[in-house]
């Protein structure tokens, strides 16, 4: 009888990651770096001949892929016809009206000049009013029809009509007017994608989700089994449910490793630390469970998607080092010079500092080659300064990240992750006060690992804007919420488990907090509830009026038996004349400073503490 596996498979800039399990059945693990002109199923396909695994084996495929981060980050997405009501076309032009950077003497547009061009926008006449209620009858539908007329097959438009999310049906008519003439074109509409308030905010995710479709469609289509994809956050959903609303593929592969540190983290505050070789994640856990949120943020973009809060560093492996005006500079991400780049990267300032073994498992690294490339860009090849700087830079990230959560870095554990997190976590911690790292067994594998927690999930939103007291008329629509989540799961052959959450603010606020919420639930332990959240997130508790902007309902529902947690590999041990103890593995090298102490734990993972 056939092995029945379950396969879960990180798809990363450079490398690609497996972690497959069965019953009864010894765990899988596999990491190999990756060809960036390969097609995604000739990825997949390779990697699963490599681990051993037949097609056949294969009782279900989960999924993380950059595939939709890179391509709305590179602009490789797109473009977007917007259908948008009279007089509000301009909205992904005027934007917020403010740049993010107040030092930015040239911020970047508010949209993307690939993501909406002017010439393929059109405006329809009717309203809707901030009641929900038709105030002006849909109008111009023809010369809408007419404009679209001339997008290629198979192009994308975004459908943004004014209150759509109180009141959905002129965008509901036009879409149906345009799949009647124009059946080809795929069709994002703002009620379905954000249903929150703000119009731009709104707008520019409708537009992104749009753009991903052909892209995702092409690349994603045609996988053998079809896949159970994560989404940003932190839930798997069958591929046709993903290529529906694509925006949630963003930051798949970090939410992924966020999954990973909520498990390692045992019920703890943590902080995760995932250092791959093209960026950093930062990821935030409190008492065991991954922190969420509401935007994500990919390059200089800012789209409003539900996801796990996780930040992205420009920062990993492959950054690249410069000397500019005798000031070291960080720059984008590049293959190492070691690997057969062609510049100087910190993995290469790594390599020459002897912290990297020469070779790894279906990889070879050329010192002579890296020391080489730090000499032409640095003028040497003494390699601390460069390392040196990234770790204080990756800290002071991490540590605003952290305190702006309202977690205390001090008090937290560290959990890394990725090729190159293991090697710079120590440091890292002991920049920011940190006193313990956790070192997951097999932590290159951390994303993968992740892809297999993940269970089945799916989310519904609806705007609001009511006083506290007046919760429990959202019971029918808390109700409504579960219902048709739950309905959707068992479609997907799962059990749902739903769960509420009001986005709540004081008076006046216009950011919200998210506050778990059973319909029944009396004001009063929600006020303080709320309070307690306000004061541990933002550092005090100024009272008042208390206001509900959202209702949120999120279903999961477990795919199977978790994996058992990765068993230790075999590590080779060698230590630097200052005393730095390595540890090489098959999927990244430990690096243990003098002053810090490992400790092996129960489940296979090392606890690096700090000696007082």
């Amino acid at each position: 009888m056939p092995r029945r596996l379950d396969v879960a498979i990180d798809v990363g800039g450079d490398f690609v990651d497996l972690v497959a399990h069965g019953a009864d059945q010894p765990t899988i693990l596999l990491k190999r770096p990756r060809d960036p002109e390969a097609a995604l199923g000739a990825t997949v396909a390779a990697l699963l001949a490599q681990a051993g695994i037949a097609p056949a084996e294969v009782a279900r495929l989960r999924l993380a892929t950059t595939l939709a981060t890179n391509a709305l980050v590179n602009g490789t997405a797109g473009p977007v016809a917007l259908v948008a009501t009279r007089g509000f076309a301009d909205v992904p032009d005027l934007g917020r009206q403010s740049k993010r950077d107040p030092m930015d003497e040239a911020p970047p547009p508010p949209t993307p000049h690939w993501l909406s061009p002017p010439d393929l926008r059109c405006e329809i006449g009717g309203r809707i009013d901030a009641r929900g209620e038709e105030v002006e009858p849909l109008e111009g539908l023809d010369a809408v029809l007419a404009h679209l007329a001339r997008l290629p097959p198979g192009a994308s438009a975004a459908i943004c009509l004014l209150f759509a999310p109180l009141n959905p049906a002129h965008e509901l008519a036009v879409a149906q007017a345009i799949a009647a003439a124009r059946p080809d074109l795929r069709l994002s509409l703002s009620h379905q994608v954000d249903p929150g308030p703000r119009e731009f905010e709104r707008t520019l995710a409708t537009l992104a989700d749009a753009a991903l479709k052909p892209l995702a469609a092409a690349r994603l289509s045609g996988l053998t089994p079809a896949p159970w994809v994560l989404r940003a956050e932190g839930g798997l959903a069958p591929l046709a449910e993903a290529l529906d609303h694509p925006l949630g593929l963003a930051l798949s592969g970090p939410a992924a490793g966020a999954r990973a540190v909520a498990f390692w983290a045992q019920g703890e505050n943590a902080i995760g630390l995932d250092m791959g070789g093209t960026t950093t994640e930062v990821s935030l856990v409190r008492a065991g469970q991954p922190l969420t949120a509401r935007e994500i943020g990919l390059g200089a973009l800012r789209l409003r998607c539900p996801a796990l809060d996780v930040e992205s560093l420009a920062m990993g492996g492959g950054t690249t080092l410069a000397l500019q005006e005798g000031r070291l500079r960080f720059g984008p991400a590049a293959r190492p010079a070691g690997r057969g780049g062609a510049q100087a990267t910190l993995t290469d300032a790594a390599l020459c500092a002897g912290w990297l073994p020469g070779a790894a498992p279906g990889l070879a690294l050329d010192r002579a080659a890296a020391a080489a490339a730090l000499v032409a860009a640095l003028g040497t090849a003494e390699a601390a300064p460069a390392l040196e700087l990234a770790e204080a830079v990756i800290a002071n990230a991490l540590r605003r990240i952290a305190l702006r959560r309202g977690l205390d870095p001090t008090r937290a554990l560290l959990v890394a992750g990725g090729g190159a997190g293991p090697l710079h976590a120590a440091a890292i911690a002991q920049r920011i006060g940190a006193r313990r790292v956790l070192l997951p067994p097999t932590p290159g594998l951390l994303s993968a690992f992740g892809v297999a927690l993940a269970p089945a999930a799916a989310s519904l939103e609806a705007s609001c804007d009511l006083a506290l007291e007046y919760v429990a008329q959202l019971a029918p629509q808390a109700a409504a919420q579960a219902a048709a989540l739950t309905a959707r799961l068992a479609a997907w052959g799962c059990t749902a488990r739903p769960a509420h959450s009001l986005a709540m603010a004081y008076g006046g606020q216009a950011e919200t907090l998210a506050v778990p919420f059973q319909p029944g639930e009396a004001p009063q332990d929600l006020a303080t509830r709320f309070d307690a959240l306000h004061a541990a997130t933002r550092g005090h508790d100024p009272g008042g009026a208390r206001r509900m902007l959202a209702l949120r309902c999120v279903a999961e529902a477990p795919l199977g038996p978790p994996p058992p947690p990765p068993s230790p590999g075999t590590l080779a041990h060698r230590t630097l004349p200052d005393g730095t103890q390595l540890r090489d593995g098959a999927d990244a090298t430990l690096r243990i400073p003098p002053g810090w102490q490992a400790m092996p734990r129960a489940d296979g993972a090392l606890l690096l503490e700090r000696a007082a």
